[in-house]
């Protein structure tokens, strides 16, 4: 670690004025934040506030990328050649409770499920475009509101340099990712998850990082790198209490399912006899003619698993001022979802709280944005071309591009700990310093602690 240059507190303090590409992009809200402007003096609230508004405005975007579908519906194919699909308003079912015939309790997880049921139930009865378009509305505007939650939570994770949480609320992914599904209610739940545990709260943290793995399977990525954080820095207590208001939470929402009279597990069996799945290097294996059945694709996807966990451990055991949590975290995720039975267009909306907390460039952001995009595009079009249609995009292409998206993905965690040690070295540069000095001296010396509490993003405790 070395201590972060006069551009590298610039950056981090004043995006619009330490990064071109920032600078830019304020020319449309009146231009980058002026020389002699009092930084700081509004406090958080004042850029949780206008980030808030500005996520809103991407999530209008893409509803305004969908507009076809918002207007003709969702049928395939047609929804796939204009790339305007959306999960959120097919299938649509107002009949029964979540895990009824046909119900989202099929395929979603269980509070996942309980949101859509809960959601459908306002909409006004029948299954035709009128109804598409209603629930569609609500939907947008929940993943507004959790969008929004995120940033609150991701802003407060980053004391001091609060626009960090831009790379939350102005993604381009947002406008083609968000509304696909609901994995913002997920991202929203274990990101205050990782709050809570930072600012030292850990069965708040159990509470929401357990009904964020009852939403969607990732936050349990984000449990094992805390729980590797913890133990490295000898606060078993902390992650015990965690690790029980976690499992009672789950615990609890498996019952809740039970008492609905539904199978909460239903939806992990039908994972399980599910085949290799869009944008998963295993479905490459079967453009390639490999035969990858349902069986080698569980193992191959807890392989993957395993594969981050020992990565994880690997990670932990260099100097503990080497490895934060979040860049730990977000290389976890990374390999989980690129290793995953299936590795769907809006998987991007898990990385963006960790994107903010590494501090990453805008300039990467955007390049990382822009493969994601043109995959989304892609993978739609691929798909419609499955259907028999005459037209569309060859396996070789769409090969090509999932290929890219994996390496960008890769690229993301790499790049990670570089921005995030800037970070790191922003907040405590005497700290930086001296571990500078004190990582010379363990080279000579052969001795590589691995003692102290690092466990949290930056500084000590809130």
């Amino acid at each position: 670690m070395t201590p972060s240059s006069p551009e590298d507190n610039l950056r981090l303090t004043v995006p619009s004025r330490g990064e071109q590409v920032a600078g830019w992009a304020t020319q449309v809200i009146g231009g980058p934040t002026g020389r002699y402007a009092a930084v700081g003096r509004r406090g958080i609230s004042y850029a949780v506030t206008v980030l808030s508004a500005l996520a809103s405005v991407m999530v209008a975007l893409g509803v305004g990328q969908k507009t076809y579908c918002v207007k003709n519906g969702w049928s395939a194919p047609d929804s796939l050649w204009r790339a305007c699909y959306s999960d959120v308003a097919v299938g649509l079912n107002v009949e029964g409770g979540p895990w009824a015939r046909g119900g989202p309790g099929e395929n979603q997880p269980v509070l996942t499920a309980i949101l859509h049921w809960v959601l459908r139930k306002v909409v006004p009865s029948g299954s035709g475009l009128s109804a598409q378009q209603y629930y569609f509305a609500i939907c947008a505007v929940v993943v507004a509101l959790l969008v929004a939650a995120t940033v609150i939570a991701t802003a407060h994770l980053l004391r001091g340099t609060p626009w960090l949480a831009a790379h939350v609320a102005l993604s381009p992914v947002l406008i083609t990712a968000s509304l696909i599904s609901l994995d913002m209610f997920g991202v929203a739940l274990a990101t205050f998850g990782f709050l809570f545990w930072v600012r030292e709260r850990p069965a708040l943290a159990g509470i929401a990082l357990g009904a964020a793995t009852m939403a969607r399977s990732y936050p349990l990525v984000i449990v094992a790198a805390i729980a590797l954080v913890a133990l490295r820095d000898r606060r078993s207590e902390a992650l015990a209490r965690m690790l029980g208001a976690g499992t009672v939470t789950a615990v609890a929402c498996l019952a809740v399912a039970y008492l609905a009279g539904g199978d909460p597990f239903t939806v992990y069996r039908n994972w399980n006899a599910a085949g290799p799945g869009y944008g998963s290097p295993w479905f490459l294996l079967t453009l390639l003619k490999v035969d990858v059945d349902p069986s080698a694709a569980t193992w191959l996807a807890v392989f993957g698993w395993l594969l981050a966990l020992l990565v994880g451990a690997y990670l932990v055991r260099r100097p503990a001022h080497l490895t934060p949590l979040a860049p730990l975290a977000l290389t976890m995720l990374v390999i989980v979802c690129v290793t995953g039975k299936s590795f769907p267009v809006q998987q991007a909306l898990w990385i963006l709280p960790f994107l903010a907390l590494t501090a990453f460039r805008w300039r990467e952001h955007l390049v990382w944005a822009g493969v994601e995009i043109v995959t989304f595009v892609i993978t739609m079009l691929f798909i419609a071309t499955r259907t028999g249609g005459v037209k569309g995009v060859a396996w070789q292409t769409y090969l090509i591009f999932v290929v890219t998206r994996l390496v960008a993905w890769v690229s993301v965690a790499w790049v990670g700990w570089e921005s995030a040690e800037e970070l790191q070295d922003h907040h405590d540069p005497e700290s930086a310093a001296e571990a500078d000095r004190q990582l010379v001296a363990d080279l000579a010396h052969g001795n590589f602690s691995t003692g102290g509490d690092d466990s949290e993003i930056v500084g000590g405790p809130a």
